[in-house]
């Protein structure tokens, strides 16, 4: 009879460790996923507002006293490059484009 206790003890403890730590990873996969999306925020945000007259333009997008992301724009020859570094929690993801500009908007 113990035998068979400990057996079930073992097993059930095994499985609800299993979970607690499945449970962590996808808290961290969802932290990277929602710092990547504050992080396109940014991308599309610094898109609709090209800075024309200046060489770079640094900007924080802050939302509910949180900062979500954090914008870097500078102008090179053809277009623009966006640096953009979004947060979520502890995480952040850091998305670097470049954006060709017609000569009619330069």
């Amino acid at each position: 009879m113990p035998i068979k206790f400990l057996i079930i003890f073992f097993f059930l403890s095994g499985v609800i460790f299993a979970q607690s730590n499945q449970i962590d990873s996808t808290s961290i996969e969802d932290d990277v996923f929602l710092a990547y999306k504050n992080a396109m925020r940014g991308v599309i945000w610094s898109i609709n507002n090209i800075p024309f007259k200046k060489d770079a333009t640094y900007k924080d997008i802050i939302d509910n006293n949180i900062k979500i992301c954090s914008i870097k724009v500078f102008k090179q020859e053809g277009g623009i490059k966006i640096i953009s570094i979004g947060f979520h929690n502890s995480s952040s993801v850091e998305i670097t484009t470049y954006k060709s500009i017609p000569e009619k908007f330069r």
